[in-house]
């Protein structure tokens, strides 16, 4: 029998060998863990890209929803930085960062040449029709590459957006309706105008031009007014020019127009989730006129509310009944659910004059932009419903611009929307 005996050298190239395969291991780990961090980074820079991608998106289109033609460029300017400064970048731990003359640029071609709204005079403001918003995000520390190099320690990150304005393929009215006084007077911008009254006209009905009536747009009679006046609105607005009235109303139609002020009078209407409301409910009523106040000045002060999130001031205030009891303000809280509630799109009808106590066809001339001034008061004989004329939902400066889907440009009525375009 034959004695193997290992010699001493190929232990140690087996021990050798051993140590090398530690070697291998410790910069395999090393290039693993490089990737590693290399994805963390790129995986951050991606992550406040799409962040600033948000921003620069909500940038442009608040700024193309005033591309009016009416309003100055700073306008468009100053709701493009605040809508975008309201987002947030790095894993939303900072707000983004926008500032005037510099990130939010405009143009009458979508090709160029982009300029900054202090670079425009008054005379070029109607035919801007295009807003870039531009946002980015600098000096963002990374992780690994920072220990690789000094030089990758830091990147820069931006992103670019382009909005215009098209017109609405939809447009979502209220079951209301406007009429159109016989020639030769006219309905005027900020004018006051009423619903149907009783054998009791009061003030300022006595003295205006015009009132309005209600419509049966979907057939439901008066459950169907209701569910429009507390949702969106009739979005499938026919293009036939001839409409049915509605005569007379249910109890439900009161409370459901009145959740647009944030009043929840309970039954089917208590939460704003039944019927969200305006950003502010404060009331206009015929005391603000007899107060020597004027009709523009309500829907300047109405602007002024709604910044505040002012809420219904209650019926003892407004001077008029909501409920059957006395309404009071509701919480703040309730303002904040909705927007444009209390700015609707009716039609306006040029043959009021053959409306009966049935169901009347009317003809639609054109759609008008109206405010909801005051809640429905349950005593409407004498004091009846009372809305503001806007003007045409087509005029440029539309205060119902926003109202809509975006559609194909030729269609010519409705109002225009904003729209992403790059």
């Amino acid at each position: 029998m034959r004695r193997v005996i290992k010699s001493g050298a190929c232990g140690a190239a087996r021990r050798g060998e051993r140590g090398v395969i530690a070697i291998i291991v410790a910069l395999t780990l090393v290039v693993l863990i490089g990737f590693a961090g290399l994805a963390l980074d790129l995986g951050k820079l991606y992550v406040a890209k799409s962040e600033l991608s948000n921003a620069a998106d909500a940038c442009a289109l608040a700024a193309a929803r005033d591309l009016t033609g009416a309003l100055p460029l700073v306008t468009a300017e100053a709701a493009g930085i605040t809508v975008g400064a309201a987002n947030r970048v790095l894993l939303q731990s900072e707000n983004v960062a926008l500032a005037t003359n510099s990130n939010v640029t405009f143009s009458k071609l979508f090709s160029g040449p982009y300029l900054t709204q202090n670079q425009f005079g008054a005379g070029d403001v109607p035919g801007i029709g295009f807003v870039r918003c531009t946002v980015n995000r600098a000096n963002i520390s990374n992780w690994f590459m920072q220990v690789v190099s000094a030089a990758l320690g830091r990147s820069t990150v931006s992103a670019t957006a382009v909005a215009s304005t098209t017109q609405a393929q939809t447009t979502c009215a209220l079951p209301m309706y406007v009429c159109q006084p016989p020639a030769p007077a006219t309905i005027n911008k900020y004018d006051w105008l009423c619903s149907k009254t009783g054998p009791t006209v009061p003030a300022p009905c006595d003295k205006i031009k015009g009132n309005f009536g209600w419509l049966d747009l979907t057939g439901g009679g008066a459950n169907g007014l209701a569910g429009l006046f507390s949702g969106a609105g009739y979005c499938q607005v026919p293009t036939s020019t001839t409409l049915n009235t509605k005569p007379g109303l249910s109890n439900s139609v009161p409370a459901a127009y009145n959740t647009r002020f944030g009043i929840y009078a309970g039954g089917q209407y208590k939460t704003p989730a039944d019927g969200p409301s305006d950003f502010t409910g404060y009331a206009y009523t015929n005391n603000w006129l007899l107060a020597s106040n004027t009709q523009q000045g309500s829907f300047t002060d109405f602007l002024t509310q709604r910044l505040k999130f002012t809420p219904y001031q209650g019926d003892a205030a407004a001077g008029i009944s909501t409920t059957d009891g006395n309404a009071s303000p509701p919480p703040n809280s309730n303002y904040k659910q909705g927007a444009d509630r209390r700015l609707a799109i009716i039609p306006v009808v040029s043959n009021c004059s053959s409306v009966t106590g049935a169901s009347t066809p009317v003809t639609v001339a054109s759609w008008a932009c109206v405010l909801l001034l005051h809640p429905m008061t349950t005593n409407a004989t004498n004091d009846p419903t009372i809305v503001q004329y806007l003007g045409s939902a087509s005029d440029a400066g539309t205060p119902c611009a926003t109202q809509g889907i975006p559609g194909s440009t030729a269609i010519a009525w409705g109002p225009k929307v904003p729209v992403l375009v790059q």
